[in-house]
């Protein structure tokens, strides 16, 4: 298992690989972001709020399966394969509900959990208007606080469901609302860690606000994305111990000799992405001494 640290530095590893493509695919998704934002501000009031919105619907699901699309090319690059912005779009197209459903079904449960917040807002503009002055400003400077604790459900939440993205993009066979449950077991007892790992970068986001969001598309953005590939890589065999959804089957259930199997492929790969094929040298030196003894 990766310490937080190692992610972080194989992150930075993997960006200095491929750093154009790194920084254009966050560029491209945060041109489309925007262009979204600044088509509105240009169609109210030209356009009937009913269009409006459908149109704002049928955007926003093409840009969360867009983003599915870039989680799976920051895991490329995490992993050391070879990978470019145009990846993004070939196959847009292919498993679009799928990647859609399941990214909207994640933003709807957070959203779910969100609302419990809305009883403690209700209760401070409650007391806002039925108190006196010196009250009133208690209670406005209580009401962030307030705010953000009831809003800590939905935080946890938001932390579990994490891997969603990722999953989709990494396995497409696993049902869109079963990506959600997946994500949940990967996340199991792993939720700090991430929270932890999330709070390191802290210090980068407020740096990115300082810049206008400069620095975040052609720095922060893509070390943040390949960090959370690579904390998904970490977690991909656990949740692989175990089927997910009523229709998988105790066939479905890995061994302990094909995770092992998993596990070694993978620090391989990992290591030849590094060193640049030294390793494949030197399991052919080995296997040549095996051969000297055996003789």
């Amino acid at each position: 298992m990766k310490t937080r640290q190692e992610l972080k530095m194989r992150a930075k590893e993997a960006i200095g690989a491929q750093r154009t493509t790194a920084v254009l695919i966050m560029l491209v998704m945060t041109v489309k972001f925007l262009s979204l934002g600044v088509f509105n501000d240009i169609a109210i009031g030209r356009l009937n709020w009913y269009l409006l919105f459908a149109i704002n619907v049928l955007v926003i699901i093409a840009l969360v399966a867009l983003m599915v699309n870039v989680m799976r090319e920051y895991l490329k690059i995490y992993r050391g394969e070879h990978t470019h912005v145009m990846a993004l779009y070939p196959d847009f197209f292919t498993h679009l509900g799928h990647k859609s459903a399941g990214m909207m079904w994640m933003i709807l449960w957070v959203f779910l959990w969100a609302l419990i917040s809305i009883p403690a807002i209700l209760l401070a503009l409650y007391l806002m208007r039925s108190t006196g002055r010196g009250a009133r400003l208690l209670v406005i400077l209580l009401i962030g606080p307030i705010h953000l604790i009831a809003l800590i459900p939905a935080i946890i939440k938001s932390i579990s469901y994490a891997m969603t993205p990722f999953i989709l993009s990494d396995q497409p066979d696993v049902p869109a609302r079963d990506a959600l449950k997946l994500s949940m077991r990967m996340m199991d007892g792993n939720k700090k860690e991430l929270f932890i790992l999330s709070l390191s970068f802290i210090g980068w986001f407020l740096l990115s606000a300082m810049t206008l969001g400069i620095l975040y598309v052609v720095y922060v953005g893509p070390y943040y994305y390949t960090t959370l590939a690579g904390f998904y890589d970490r977690l991909k065999v656990e949740g692989l111990k175990e089927p997910v959804g009523e229709e998988k089957t105790k066939d479905d259930i890995l061994s302990a000799e094909e995770i092992a199997a998993i596990e070694a492929q993978a620090e391989l790969d990992e290591l030849n992405a590094i060193d640049g094929g030294n390793i494949a040298i030197v399991e052919e030196a080995e296997m040549e001494e095996l051969e000297e003894m055996e003789v």
